[in-house]
């Protein structure tokens, strides 16, 4: 058995202080976010759902996808008659996502920074 095959080949170390660089994957797309020191990430890609309590929420509305058209909704009211619950997002918007120590994360992410707390690393292939 080769262990190349076991281990990931493109690992991306994300810094606390790389807040203004998103770390993109040279091919494929991440699948794993682990965290080492406690904080958020932000991420970008498709099929992510974020729950989203419409009531006290306005002017976000664009960074959701309606399901009735397939695309971003028109306004808050339109979303806010949809009522709460979790929402996909656009592939463009960033998504924050608050981690601790140790925790890893598994999905198909375009991107990946830190805000500034989070430290850890992104896993490619």
């Amino acid at each position: 058995m080769n262990a190349h095959n076991q281990l990931p080949t493109n690992i991306y170390a994300i810094s606390a202080t790389t807040t203004d660089v998103s770390a993109t994957p040279v091919r494929g797309k991440f699948f794993a976010i682990t965290c080492s020191v406690a904080g958020t990430v932000k991420v970008k890609g498709a099929d992510i759902f974020q729950y989203v309590d419409v009531t006290d929420s306005s002017g976000v509305h664009t960074g959701f996808i309606d399901q009735g058209t397939g695309a971003a909704f028109a306004d808050d009211a339109t979303m806010n008659s949809a009522g709460d619950g979790f929402f996909e997002t656009l592939s463009t918007s960033e998504v924050d996502l608050v981690m601790i120590a140790g925790q890893t994360i598994y999905g198909r992410f375009d991107s990946v920074k830190s805000d500034g707390t989070f430290t850890g690393f992104a896993y490619a292939g």
